[in-house]
């Protein structure tokens, strides 16, 4: 559980540093005319670096925590769902990041058809590659809330667990950007408190991860 409060952390402030300097926001600009839409794209790597360390980070993140509720399932049933929803996030995170790369290629695509700074026209074959990255992306994005809230749910009950509100609090700040990154201070910290109270190795070693 510590440790996956640390990826919290990481995961945050890798966001913040990525947006402090690409802005990443502004790198997909689409302009319409009658003439078609004309789309500016950054280079291709720059998606990939930012995606690739985001996803390790956060299936990472997700694993710990699924590990975590899983390990302390075996004595309190209440973590069970919590563990199985962290599943849900898993799957979410990895269809979104798929349908993501796909509309981005399906970006990249129609812009190398047309030429770079010009209209896009209807002769690009991109539309249906487009779509279905979209509907992905969103499927992916519905499942990983939903898992998401329920790991959220699994660090509330961990605050019942160990009668420690660090855990309720940190876990309804993680909802909000950048008030996450003291949310994860706080779980970090209840679970090294927690980690003290906990009698025998097995539990000390659930709490560790």
């Amino acid at each position: 559980m510590a440790l996956a409060a640390i990826l919290v952390l990481v995961g945050q402030m890798w966001g913040i540093v990525v947006l402090a300097i690409t802005n990443i926001s502004g790198l997909i600009s689409v302009t319409t005319s009658s003439s078609g839409a004309k789309i500016s794209l950054p280079s291709p790597w720059l998606w990939v670096a930012y995606l690739l360390g985001g996803a390790v980070v956060a299936l990472t993140e997700i694993l710990l925590f699924w590990a975590a509720f899983r390990g302390l399932a075996r004595e309190d049933r209440s973590f069970s769902t919590p563990a199985s929803l962290a599943v849900v996030a898993f799957v979410g995170v990895v269809l979104a990041l798929t349908g993501l790369g796909i509309f981005l290629k399906a970006l990249y695509d129609a812009v190398a058809c047309a030429g770079t700074g010009v209209p896009i026209p209807s002769s690009c074959p991109t539309t249906g590659t487009f779509w279905a990255g979209v509907a992905l992306l969103g499927i992916g994005a519905l499942l990983a809330v939903i898992g998401y809230v329920g790991v959220l749910v699994g660090i509330w009950r961990l605050g019942t667990r160990y009668v420690d509100s660090l855990f309720k609090v940190g876990a309804v700040l993680l909802i909000f950007p950048y008030l996450n990154l003291i949310g994860g201070v706080m779980i970090l910290v209840a679970a090294r408190k927690a980690r003290g109270k906990v009698e025998g190795p097995e539990s000390w070693t659930l709490l560790s991860r």
